[in-house]
């Protein structure tokens, strides 16, 4: 079992971005990197909602800016379901948008539908992790609890794969499916943003 830090500011990965043109950065951030822009998220963080801790480790963390505003975004690696909140509405990532000092979506819907496992629920998706070899690289990650076994999902832009773990004996059962999505027509025109969110790597 992980120990939880509160606001721990971890990075396990990066993600190429594009070259940055500066005339597309917002002025007030444009002398800050990485590092800073997610310092400054995690205080207001703290600020804001001190009641609750959050584990790094368990987001991929990416800061992005354009002319209007600069954001830090925190998308959960690996999303568990648990049995008991299945037909619930979770929410799994959250946002900080530095320029207005919001966080969403906490700031409009509280804290009520944002998913923290509890130590059981760490505990068996621990034993998914172990078993199964999560999370899958380039992919979105999530388990569902069911009552007999945890269904597993990734996929990405291109190919998913469904697969179904006793939740006994942490071994596949019920066979598996994996497949590829078609591509995209080549003739279907691309909406172009004016204005579009730059990734901030360094």
């Amino acid at each position: 079992m992980k120990k939880i830090i509160p606001f721990l500011i971890t990075f396990t990965f990066y993600t190429i971005a594009w070259t940055q043109n500066m005339e597309d950065i917002n002025p007030d951030h444009k002398n800050s990197n990485k590092d800073a822009l997610v310092e400054q998220a995690f205080r207001l963080l703290e600020s804001n909602y001190s009641e609750y801790s959050f584990d790094a480790e368990d987001y991929e963390i990416t800061a992005w800016t354009n002319t209007e505003k600069t954001i830090v975004k925190f998308r959960r690696i690996i999303r568990f379901t648990p049995l008991d909140k299945k037909d619930e509405n979770l929410d799994y990532d959250f946002e900080v948008n530095l320029t207005h000092q919001t966080i969403s979506p906490f700031d409009t819907w509280g804290m009520k539908r944002f998913y923290k496992p509890t130590k059981i629920e760490q505990e068996k998706i621990d034993f998914v992790v172990d078993a199964f070899g999560m999370p899958r690289l380039g992919f979105n990650n999530s388990i569902v609890e069911d009552s007999t076994m945890y269904k597993i999902h990734i996929d990405n832009e291109v190919a998913f794969g469904h697969y179904f773990l006793d939740k006994i004996t942490g071994e596949e059962c019920m066979g598996s499916i994996e497949g590829s999505y078609a591509p995209m027509p080549d003739d279907i025109p691309e909406l172009v943003d004016p204005d579009p969110l730059i990734e901030i790597v360094d």
